[in-house]
């Protein structure tokens, strides 16, 4: 007889939030949490944390805020969305990461100190930034269609 097993869905979100929610473990560990999940479901999750926090805090009109987005996006989250997305910001960081080597260079051509320390910051931050965005998008391209 084979065991039965959970996809990933709404239950599994639910299953997972009343964990955290009986636990009261702290943001950090909720947040590693969600980290397991993919794609929607994270998302998903992540805003259930700041539901959450809010609710904790007393904050109802944050509360109601986050309670319409997470509505809106369980209406309107797919997993394809969010590549599209992400493929949207990747490519808008390698013009910003282009951009800034421009800027860098002609800075030290123009041996302007401050703005290299300035613009090699902003390369750093960027490149962060595209490591991210790639490992998010590698994420959600391993999930099954």
């Amino acid at each position: 007889m084979p065991t039965p097993t959970i996809s990933s869905g709404p239950l599994v979100v639910a299953l997972c939030l009343a964990a955290l929610a009986a636990a009261t473990p702290s943001l950090a560990q909720t947040q590693a949490s969600c980290s397991a999940l993919k794609g929607c479901e994270q998302k998903f999750c992540e805003m259930e944390v700041q539901l959450n926090m809010a609710k904790q805090t007393g904050d109802n009109n944050k509360l109601a805020g986050l309670q319409m987005a997470l509505d809106n996006a369980r209406t309107n989250c797919s997993d394809n969305r969010l590549k599209e997305g992400l493929t949207e910001k990747l490519a808008d960081a390698n013009k910003e990461l282009v951009k800034y080597q421009a800027d860098l260079q002609q800075a030290e051509l123009d041996g302007k100190k401050d703005k290299v320390v300035k613009y090699r910051k902003k390369l750093e931050e960027t490149s962060s930034e595209i490591n991210r965005l790639k490992a998010q998008l590698s994420q959600i391209e391993q999930l099954p269609q």
